[in-house]
């Protein structure tokens, strides 16, 4: 989004396996610890402003720029409402499908495996 809307940025890692995301300075940029984070370093009242969770970040940078949502209110809408199923219904599920997938589990669940597995499918068809 960075890139498509042409605002400069800093790219700033955090590894998530030695923990970074729990360091306080990141809690303070996102406080359930998840990536991806921004901050804002010139927010809408000129202060830094710091945006957690994709969602959030995608509208943000949209309103900042006035790029990439629509601004007709249906067009709007429309975009909006695709965003909101993406983040709802996607991830999660591909997630829970590839835990029960992995062989360390003492036992298959079959039927998670399937219903997992089927709701990215059809997602992603």
């Amino acid at each position: 989004m960075l890139e498509e809307t042409g605002l400069e940025y800093e790219v700033r890692p955090v590894n998530i396996r030695i923990g970074e995301q729990f360091k306080p300075e990141f809690l303070r940029i996102s406080p359930n610890n998840k990536i991806p984070a921004i901050v804002d370093r010139n927010g809408p009242d000129g202060k830094p402003m710091a945006v957690f969770r994709v969602g959030a970040i995608l509208v943000y940078l949209a309103g900042k720029t006035g790029k990439l949502l629509p601004r007709d209110v249906r067009g709007k809408y429309v975009a909006l409402q695709w965003l909101m199923f993406q983040m709802g219904s996607g991830r999660p599920d591909d997630g829970a499908g590839r835990a029960f997938q992995e062989q360390r589990r003492a036992e298959r669940i079959e039927y998670a495996i399937n219903r997992y597995t089927n709701e990215v499918r059809r997602l992603h068809a």
